[in-house]
């Protein structure tokens, strides 16, 4: 595991990556269709798939090979969980191709957290979380998408500048030391909300009751 996945790959390109199962829903057709518009334009990149079963590995392994893509996408098969902090560093763009659902999918806290940008459908499923400020968003159709993955591959300062904005994000909002700095935020708050109603002028009900 402790290899350098570029060297043991022989990519010597930017390294895209897709972490998840190959259920329809997340939209590996999409991909794949995407990435083989992509090398029309550029073939400076390569697309790392990891997770699925074995069925599902050897259908799009057939459908790379219809693109004319085989080469140049790799599938790595499923890896441990507590493995995938090392393959996220591996990796320079990564992508969420999802085209159904309306839950936010886990591992793009997993993604954001990296420090890697991130290329995703712009659907609820993603913007829930996911806005133009931190992740790259393309509507979910093979020319979009693709246009959108050209876009990253180019633009080096772009893919720094959401890798950092996703992990700034995930630091702020998401992580124990977030969460304890909003509790202790409530905490705060009420005993500042305590204290004003000690100091407020206590209500005589009855006299109310008269006067009305």
């Amino acid at each position: 595991m402790k290899n350098n996945l570029k060297k043991e790959l022989g990519i010597s390109n930017l390294l895209i990556m897709y972490v998840g199962n190959l259920e329809t829903y997340q939209g590996i057709d999409l991909l794949l269709e995407s990435f083989a518009l992509t090398l029309k334009h550029t073939d400076q990149s390569d697309l790392v798939i990891i997770g699925g079963e074995a069925s599902d590995i050897k259908k799009y392994q057939n459908k790379a090979r219809a693109f004319g893509i085989e080469t140049k996408v790799h599938f790595l098969g499923p890896k441990p969980v507590d493995h995938l902090g090392f393959y996220l560093d591996q990796a320079d763009l990564l992508v969420s191709p999802r085209i159904k659902g309306k839950n936010t999918p886990m591992k793009l806290y997993s993604y954001l957290d990296s420090g890697k940008a991130l290329l995703a459908t712009d659907l609820p499923t993603h913007t829930q979380l996911l806005n133009q400020d931190i992740a790259m968003l393309a509507e979910p159709s093979a020319d979009a998408y693709s246009e959108a993955m050209i876009c990253l591959i180019k633009d080096a300062n772009l893919r720094l500048v959401l890798g950092d904005a996703g992990k700034q994000l995930i630091e702020q909002r998401h992580t124990f030391r977030a969460f304890r700095q909003k509790l202790n935020n409530l905490y705060d708050w009420l005993q500042e909300d305590l204290l004003r109603d000690k100091a407020a002028p206590s209500i005589n009900f009855m006299e109310i009751t008269r006067s009305n």
